[in-house]
């Protein structure tokens, strides 16, 4: 059977792990921190026929909120991807084992020797659900809708690709002015739309080539997909239909859980896990050593006493004691420092950071960034997202103190936060502490954390230009070899500068009924449901 998602189709199904059990207060605080460790994954299910037992059923999902826009180049959150996804195809997809990039609508793709020129070659056979087949002017509609100034999360990743053409009704050809390494990983994030629909209608009546058909929208209430019967994955999806249901309020939708009234939870704060662990609910997680982003605080390098100062950006890097901070979200997270980790092929071994916490090492850092009595650095932002939140800063504050690091902690609303760290207060602040949810490939893992976002609030291309220009540059290396070294060489800078701090990868498990079989968590955090069936 193909399967575009991932190769097979391994149910990550946390049980009661240490890092469960100590939510459930069964575990003592030194395993609390260990990472979910799957099961073992079953063979690949077999290609289905209507008699199957997996088919059927329709799906209730909680969503925290109503989604923002479900048009697939302009959406801001993940409830609306979780909608996005389920209704559409892009080109390349992730494999959710080991995040390598693998065919969805491009069964296959050539490269030219100067990497200036990308073949791709479109499946046979595919329809959209308004009757459309797919051919090359559908992948350069998209291109168009996702180079567009408005399309926030693909164009700036797109700015290489100069030209996109069909070459025949089953290829397309895209023409680079430099070589991009990261061309396949931003294509994940071009959804593919039919030729008739204008955008405004696209946006209020989805229409793709993707497992399920939307039939709805209610506002503020839920959003109804149906099963596509013309799915070009033989046998797939199992599920007669999905319902997105809006409900804000955690507990309500753990109630509901618990209940029968929903099936899984699109996200479930960690309050209520341990609750949930006794219902005799099953969660599931990322694949293993993989979490959902990371928890960090980035330091404004414009600010004294940080500004040129790498030594005490390290101290403070050096003052977290991350398995303890682990432990106070209840083991919900990954210990790590460099976000590389995240695609354990690139990591650079000599660019570890501080893996051990030794809270003599931060000390001697302190004074040897040139404050020998201690520092008050100011005050922290922190994005008021959820509690875990909050208390990581707590944790921060108190680790930082011991090593002679003083700070404030502010727990924000989140626009108030977002004003102060990309908004029109841009750079206010002295450090902020949140989360972050880079793709999972190696540059971008690098990108996201470390440049992206942040650039002109923290201000360290102010001390170091040359490392932006590298990181830039890097993309456009066709060599194998020389791509790893660079790559390389941008671990070791950021590990000395620590302009962002990594804490730990996030791990947020999404609960559901003990019937719910297939489903594979994301790291960016959304949902793909079109293998998920349910067991009785």
């Amino acid at each position: 059977m193909k399967t575009r998602k991932f190769r097979s189709q391994a149910v990550i199904a946390v049980a009661c792990s240490a890092m469960v059990l100590a939510a459930c207060g069964g575990a003592e605080s030194e395993t609390a921190t260990e990472a979910p460790q799957p099961s073992e994954a079953p063979a690949e299910p077999a290609p289905t026929d209507e008699s199957d037992s997996r088919r059927g059923g329709t799906l209730i999902v909680s969503h925290s909120a109503d989604p923002t826009s479900i048009y697939p180049f302009r959406f801001g959150s993940t409830n609306d991807r979780n909608v996005i996804t389920n209704i559409y195809d892009s080109l390349v997809e992730f494999d959710l084992e080991d995040y390598s990039i693998v065919p969805s609508l491009a069964e296959s793709w050539t490269t030219s020797a100067d990497g200036l020129v990308w073949e791709f070659t479109l499946r046979d056979g595919v329809v959209f659900t308004n009757g459309e087949s797919l051919n090359a002017e559908h992948v350069v509609r998209s291109m168009g809708e996702a180079q567009a100034p408005e399309a926030g999360r693909t164009a700036p990743l797109l700015t290489r690709v100069t030209a996109v053409e069909a070459v025949d009704d089953l290829t397309v050809r895209m023409t680079l002015s430099d070589p991009d390494r990261g061309l396949l990983s931003a294509l994940v994030d071009v959804y593919i739309i039919p030729l008739e629909p204008s955008t405004e209608s696209l946006a209020e009546e989805p229409v793709g080539t993707g497992p399920f058909k939307f039939v709805r929208w209610d506002r503020n209430q839920q959003v109804v997909l149906e099963r596509n019967p013309d799915y070009w994955q033989e046998g797939l999806p199992y599920l007669d239909g999905i319902e997105f249901r809006t409900i804000p309020d955690g507990s309500v939708a753990a109630l509901q859980l618990r209940n029968g009234d929903l099936q899984l939870m699109g996200s479930t704060p960690l309050g209520q896990i341990g609750p949930l662990q006794t219902a005799g609910m099953q969660f599931f997680a990322t694949a293993d050593g993989i979490g959902n982003g990371f928890y960090h605080f980035h330091i404004n390098t414009r600010r004294a006493p940080w500004q040129g100062n790498p030594t005490l950006r390290q101290a403070m890097s050096a003052s977290v004691n991350r398995s303890a901070a682990a432990a106070s979200v209840f083991g919900f997270m990954i210990p790590m420092n460099n976000p590389v980790a995240q695609n354990a092929a690139w990591v650079n071994p000599d660019a570890v950071g501080f893996p051990e916490y030794d809270l003599e090492v931060a000390k001697q850092l302190v004074a040897d960034a040139g404050y020998p009595n201690g520092v008050d650095v100011g005050e922290m932002i922190v994005c008021g997202l959820g509690p875990e939140y909050g208390t990581l800063a707590q944790v921060v504050q108190q680790q930082a103190r011991a090593a002679g690091i003083e700070l404030t902690v502010s727990v924000l609303d989140l626009g108030t936060y977002v004003a102060r760290t990309l908004g029109d207060r841009s750079g206010d602040f002295s450090m902020a502490l949140c989360g972050l949810v880079p793709k999972p490939d190696e540059y971008d893992l690098i990108n996201h954390t470390f440049a992206k976002l942040f650039i002109n609030a923290q201000g360290y291309i102010d001390e170091n230009p040359e490392f932006f220009e590298f990181l830039t540059e890097t993309r456009s290396i066709a060599d194998d070899d020389e791509y790893r070294q660079a790559i390389y060489s941008i671990q070791e800078t950021v590990m000395e500068s620590q302009h962002n701090v990594v804490i730990g990868a996030r791990l947020l498990p999404h609960a559901a009924r003990p019937d719910v079989r297939g489903f594979i968590a994301h790291t960016q955090g959304h949902m793909f449901l079109e293998n998920v069936y349910f067991e009785d």
